[in-house]
């Protein structure tokens, strides 16, 4: 199914019965909808399920302008209101779980929320860090380097969601150091935290962080997983999130 918002061209899919309330996904940087088709098969057999591809990926059109995590939430919020949808589950994982805390924090539309390894906790695994320090400083020196020498030093020190951006590289600038934590101290609804314990994109040790914050909430890891289990185990994601739903 396709809309627009905004001049956006939005994609999304819906699964599940009509006539009941929805769950809405919120896929992480570099993926879309299709890296959640197991686990909403699994939750449409007793909701309905709405998976949405974020403008700029999957077959969603690329913003118009360069975009701030809080210009995400505000366009799902608008999803939410074309397509009329009230008292939702909203679940996000990583870059959409940013997403979902900062629209969990002011929207009445949402009546759980569940993230899953969400970014925009200060808490960067020590080897992101230790490429930042080293790159920052020399990156200005590199111009007079050959391309192809400058591509490979770039693909090694940056992260590879930047590398990868492409058109949305601007944007990925501008929200990978919006941070959330003033946004998840404001949510009050029930709202399920899950990590897996191998997660190297993000580190774990944000699941406490956040545990903190949200006075309503209840953590989950899963063992031996690392940041996508949606990916990497879709059942025993869906088990879990059926449990809370």
């Amino acid at each position: 199914m396709q809309t627009v918002i905004d001049n956006i061209l939005v994609n999304y899919e819906v699964q599940g019965k009509e006539n009941i309330s929805a769950i809405l996904i919120l896929h992480g940087w570099r993926q879309n909808l299709s890296h959640w088709q197991q686990v909403a098969k699994a939750l449409s057999q007793k909701n309905k399920v709405i998976s949405l591809d974020l403008p700029g990926f999957g077959s969603s059109s690329i913003p118009p302008t360069v975009f701030s995590t809080n210009d995400y939430a505000t366009f799902v919020k608008k999803f939410i209101e074309k397509l009329d949808l009230s008292k939702i589950v909203l679940l996000g994982h990583s870059f959409g779980g940013k997403i979902a805390i900062k629209m969990a924090s002011r929207s009445q539309d949402i009546s759980k929320l569940i993230i899953i390894s969400p970014s925009g906790i200060d808490s960067k695994p020590i080897l992101i860090k230790l490429k930042i320090i080293i790159f920052k400083p020399i990156k200005p020196l590199l111009s007079w380097l050959p391309k192809n020498l400058r591509t490979n030093l770039s693909r090694i020190f940056s992260s590879a969601d930047y590398y990868h951006a492409s058109a949305l590289r601007e944007t990925f600038k501008k929200i990978v150091d919006e941070r959330v934590e003033n946004d998840a101290i404001k949510i009050n609804i029930p709202t399920l935290i899950i990590w897996g314990e191998n997660d190297k994109e993000i580190n774990i040790r944000n699941s406490k962080v956040l545990k903190d914050l949200i006075s309503n909430s209840v953590l989950r890891i899963i063992w031996k997983v690392g940041h996508s289990p949606n990916i990497e185990t879709p059942e025993k994601l869906s088990d879990l999130l059926l449990e809370y739903i």
